[in-house]
């Protein structure tokens, strides 16, 4: 049995509580043993020293357009851009083409995944047939597929009864049911509503379209006592709203984006499509209340919203298809937040593995002895840039390319096995 050992590394576990020096014994695809000093002659070393150690990170929250979409991302790419960033499971949104309504489609992802062994991709499931709107998907038949939550993305359920009848049958199924919250009534336009969209007189998407949504959806959750995810949160309006519901005893978990912590409405006009997602990016008041409420515990959880893009879909603001590649720039945006004294690095751990993979009930998040050997070993200082060279994914839609970034990975092990190094 293939044995790993990591050693002299900081290790940080938050579901243990553990933060400090600690080496790490991997015997096969399970944790073997934790210790503050570990001998095993027959294990291969892996020297962490000056690195940190922790559970591989979990999002909730990616693109990898595969099937229909696969010249922007497929399975295999999205896969190494996610280990390359560190994490071991991602969730799959079901916006695909065909969207993830049926067990076969849900199948699909999940087996071609196995193929390739990177990391665990797992499926949501369409809330309702074919994303629109009208009749609820078989939840039953798609959770014995491996879906592990229902959404339909992109396309907000506005319809308040199929919400509160998803919101019910999460009671009976024990997943989440995931919302964009964006009232399409109100948010018909590009960007957000503010100084930016006067400037460049482009058609808005205000943020009371998110509030609106966001509001009812945590009432539905509050009367049906259903587990709703709120989705990609943006607005300081929201934050408190959650908060409200929370201390009310409501089953509301929410997510942020890492790029709606570091930029606000202005990076449009620097960025200019590539700056371009859904829900927008807002003001700095929205960013700071954002920052706040993670700090707070608010806000459950950072998922980056891997949206992949080819280059002539962002053109233009007012036509650029919307969303931001992620994966491989939230390490180190999230942290600068750590940098700036907004979270510890036992918070922020915390927020990328152990309290996403607890979200969705799956064996993760955790450096528990008998536990997956799903681990990400990085270096909070490392300086480097996005680019053609370092770059995995087959698109590069982000403000930050080029850019001078810091925190790298270094290495990357899912179950036992090392499936990205640094080079």
């Amino acid at each position: 049995m293939i044995k790993h050992l990591i050693k002299g590394g900081t290790l940080i576990d938050p579901s243990r509580g553990i933060n400090g020096s600690y080496d790490l014994l991997i015997e096969g695809d399970r944790i073997k043993r934790v210790d503050e000093e570990i001998f095993e002659p027959e294990a291969e070393i892996i020297d962490a020293k000056g690195l940190v150690v922790a559970p591989g990170f979990v999002d909730l929250h990616v693109h990898f357009r595969d099937p229909g979409q696969t010249y922007k991302e497929d399975i295999l790419s999205g896969s190494k851009t996610a280990v390359a960033g560190g994490y071991t499971t991602v969730v799959c949104m079901p916006n695909t083409n065909p969207p993830i309504d049926t067990p076969q489609t849900a199948q699909y992802v999940v087996a071609k995944a196995n193929c390739y062994g990177l990391c665990r991709v797992l499926p949501a499931g369409t809330i309702t047939k074919g994303r629109k709107g009208v009749e609820l998907s078989d939840f039953y038949s798609l959770k014995e597929a491996g879906c592990v939550a229902f959404t339909d993305d992109g396309s907000p359920v506005m319809d308040a009864g199929i919400m509160r009848k998803a919101l019910e049958l999460s009671v009976q199924l024990k997943v989440p049911i995931m919302n964009h919250c964006e009232d399409d009534n109100l948010a018909r336009g590009a960007i957000n509503e503010g100084e930016v969209s006067a400037l460049l007189g482009i058609s808005s998407r205000p943020p009371e379209a998110e509030d609106v949504l966001n509001a009812r959806d945590c009432i539905l959750a509050y009367y049906t006592g259903g587990h709703v995810h709120i989705q990609h949160l943006t607005t300081a309006l929201g934050v408190d709203i959650i908060r409200h519901f929370k201390e009310k005893g409501a089953k509301i978990t929410c997510e942020v984006n890492p790029n709606h912590l570091i930029f606000t409405e202005e990076e449009l006009l620097r960025s200019g499509g590539n700056a371009r997602v859904n829900p927008p990016l807002r003001r700095k008041e929205d960013l700071e209340a954002l920052k706040k409420a993670l700090s707070e515990g608010i806000i459950d959880c950072v998922a980056t919203d891997h949206a992949p893009h080819a280059p002539f879909e962002k053109g233009r603001v007012d036509s650029a298809m919307p969303g931001i590649i992620g994966l491989q720039t939230a390490l180190p945006i999230m942290l600068n937040l750590v940098e700036e004294g907004v979270l510890s690095l036992e918070d922020m751990v915390r927020l990328m593995s152990a309290n996403p993979a607890r979200i969705i009930g799956v064996e993760a998040g955790t450096l528990e002895e008998g536990a997956p050997a799903d681990i990400v070993i990085f270096d909070p200082k490392k300086e480097w840039v996005l680019s053609e060279e370092t770059n995995f994914s087959k698109s590069k839609n982000t403000p930050l390319w080029g850019k001078v970034l810091r925190g790298k990975v270094i290495c990357t092990i899912k179950g036992g096995k090392v499936v990205h190094k640094d080079n």
